[in-house]
């Protein structure tokens, strides 16, 4: 069980969270993850008066109120090393899938209904949606001292029935120590966006990501290690909206929103806990939709430092 409290300049919200399941492994390769009962119950209050006028659009202002998330997650991972810092070549994949509201909507005829048609319960909305997570990693060892590693992420998320969009913790978000590392966390997309100035602190999000990351780990000397890295991807929304056409997933042109970011890294690695600092640096922006040349990598706003514990992957 947990309480989570978050104050913003926009609005203050209340999130209170309930899990209860089971977890096991097989021939440790195999591990598993099941939880039949997965609650969240969202409250929103203190919200800015001009906050919901600026947002002006449909798909942003449903993700942005209370709601109660009652449903179901399950956790499959494998991994050819089950060591916490394997030293030979290994691979690891983990798929997540979590589905909400569908125990809920079976009681829909005996709930009140909101203005907006929405089913009601204590007053709240509740939430129905799909959302899976798919991450595959194959780390080399070149040589003792040398390795590669290269990962491959997707997600999408997809609200029906009682919601028309995603809640807010639920969606996906680039940038940040594990993600494209030139941009801070959420300040990347959806698709060719521009930052939205409604929010104080960046929050750029979709309801559909995929990334692909390449990281060269030579060791330099004593404890400590280097990287060299290449990161690519964004998140989208799945609905074209008003006004947000741009971050819209379209098969025929996505890769003209593909964020590239590039950098290099050193670490600490004291076997029982790895500390790493990256510096990433915009080699293409989606927004402008252009590549950065060499001499802009260091100019303001091309490039971020980030600290991080453990590998990003």
């Amino acid at each position: 069980m947990s309480y989570s409290y978050q104050q913003r300049p926009e609005f203050t919200r209340n999130i209170v969270s309930a899990n209860f399941g089971y977890q096991w492994r097989a021939r440790e390769r195999f591990y598993f993850r099941l939880n039949p009962v997965q609650l969240n119950i969202v409250s929103l209050y203190a919200v800015d008066s001009t906050f919901y006028k600026a947002l002006n659009d449909p798909f942003l202002i449903n993700s942005y109120q209370d709601h109660f998330d009652l449903g179901a997650a399950f956790t499959l991972y494998y991994t050819t090393n089950s060591a916490p810092m394997p030293r030979q070549t290994y691979f690891y994949t983990r798929w997540t899938t979590e589905l909400s509201g569908n125990s809920l909507s079976l009681f829909d005829r005996s709930m009140k209904q909101s203005s907006a048609g929405s089913r009601l319960l204590m007053g709240i909305s509740y939430s129905q949606y799909l959302r899976s997570e798919f991450t595959a990693v194959y780390t080399w060892r070149l040589a003792p001292a040398h390795s590669l590693a290269l990962r491959w992420h997707a997600g999408i998320g997809v609200a029906y029935g009682n919601s028309d969009a995603l809640p807010f913790e639920k969606l996906f978000y680039a940038g940040g120590a594990n993600s494209l590392r030139a941009w801070q966390a959420r300040n990347v997309g959806p698709g060719s966006m521009p930052q939205d100035t409604t929010f104080s602190i960046p929050n750029q999000t979709g309801d559909f990501k995929l990334e692909a990351n390449i990281e060269y780990r030579p060791k330099l000397f004593w404890k400590m290690e280097g990287a060299l890295f290449v990161d690519a991807g964004n998140v989208w929304t799945l609905r074209q909206e008003e006004k947000r056409e741009a971050g819209a997933f379209r098969f025929s042109n996505f890769y003209k929103s593909i964020a590239v970011a590039g950098g290099l890294g050193l670490r600490l690695n004291l076997d029982f806990v790895l500390l790493r600092l990256d510096l990433g640096f915009i080699l293409r922006d989606p927004y402008k939709q252009r590549w950065y040349a060499t001499s802009e990598w260091l100019q303001k706003n091309s490039y971020t430092l980030q600290f991080g514990v453990g590998y990003p992957f």
